[in-house]
């Protein structure tokens, strides 16, 4: 089992790669990593090497390559347009994406969304930090936030567009052309849901409304139980 750490992409090609800033004083304060131990630094795009800690200093930790690999890329790449949500249901909802593979994640401002606030800075650090968790040497692309107009406006560059809501008759096993689409967008709602002007929106827009089953789910929570429907659907879990 590998520990996971970022580092620059031009970093990555040496054969002695320091690991500094925050990262390295987790793995030393936190993780109490040791000589020896074998790391794995990543550049955010699929990239990675793996190697012994050759060296601790305060705030450095060095490993000298062994190995050099690349995470495969996705068959299907697959987006989820998340509605901002309040407080610590944001931060769950972006954790449990990435963990579940997400490969881009659209934040927007719904007309229920209660949290107004572009957190982007620390939307990244809890990516980053959920990456690592999960040891994806490929970090998702967080996109600007938006609102639902940018959200339909991004949605003519995806093969299949799918919005989820309770009140969708469609089940998601017979979206047309989902299992064969190579990019999706997936559309959550907040807390409160999507208002009837959006669902009136996503319908003028010829986009489906799916239902995720029964019970209804939490919108923090939705989002990664469609990334694990989806990856079945699309064959790759």
């Amino acid at each position: 089992m590998f520990t996971l750490f970022f580092v620059a992409p031009e970093g990555i090609t040496q054969d002695e790669i320091d690991l500094r800033g925050p990262q390295a004083h987790h793995a030393i304060s936190v993780l109490r990593i040791q000589k020896s131990e074998v790391l794995r630094f990543a550049d955010g795009m699929g990239n990675w090497v793996e190697g012994p800690v050759t060296e601790i200093g305060k705030d450095v930790v060095k490993i000298l390559v062994q190995n050099r690999g690349k995470d495969k890329a996705p068959s299907a790449e697959i987006s989820l347009a998340q509605a901002v949500l309040k407080g610590e249901n944001q931060k769950a909802a972006l954790d449990q994406l990435v963990q579940a593979g997400v490969d881009s994640i659209i934040p927007w401002q719904a007309q229920r969304s209660v949290a107004a606030l572009d957190k982007t800075v620390k939307w990244r650090e809890v990516i980053y930090a959920a990456a690592r968790q999960s040891r994806r040497a490929r970090l998702p692309e967080l996109a600007s936030m938006t609102n639902l107009a940018g959200v339909l406006a991004a949605s003519s560059h995806f093969d299949s567009v799918i919005a989820f809501h309770e009140s969708g008759e469609v089940s998601l096993s017979a979206v047309p052309g989902i299992s064969y689409a190579r990019s999706i967008l997936a559309i959550i709602g907040p807390e409160g849901g999507l208002s009837t002007e959006e669902i009136d929106q996503l319908t003028a827009a010829g986009i489906p409304l799916v239902k995720l089953g029964d019970p209804v789910l939490r919108a923090d929570l939705a989002g990664a139980i469609a990334l694990g429907a989806l990856k079945v659907l699309t064959k790759q879990w």
